[in-house]
């Protein structure tokens, strides 16, 4: 199941600028790692979606030190900055279960030599 989460990452982060279909894709990837179980497909592609927002939005936190400097009375915005990405992490998350869903039924149909 670490693989499966590990390779969904992976696959998010390289394909992130095609949004929801990158989401996809990252999610189908980790549910087929994920051995053909439906319910690990989705949860391997739901925390895959997490982390990659989780990590994000802790590197923006982690900058926000030497960018508060720069932004004087705005600084604030910096805090908020790091919500955002958490936030589309959800969306992100929701899709890339989907996707682990999807991802684990081909990978049982092929099991299955349904397919």
């Amino acid at each position: 199941m670490a693989l499966a989460v590990a390779a969904g990452f992976v696959v998010n982060l390289v394909l992130f600028n095609l949004h929801l279909i990158g989401d996809f894709i990252a999610g189908l990837v980790a549910g087929y790692i994920a051995d053909g179980d439906l319910a690990r497909g989705a949860i391997a592609g739901f925390i895959a979606g997490l982390l990659g927002g989780a990590i994000l939005g802790l590197v923006i936190l982690a900058l926000a030190g030497i960018l508060a400097p720069l932004l004087g009375p705005f600084s604030f915005l910096l805090s908020l900055g790091a919500v955002i990405p958490i936030a589309l992490a959800a969306k992100g998350a929701l899709v890339m279960a989907i996707g682990g869903l999807v991802g684990a039924y081909v990978a049982s149909m092929i099991k299955k030599q349904v397919i």
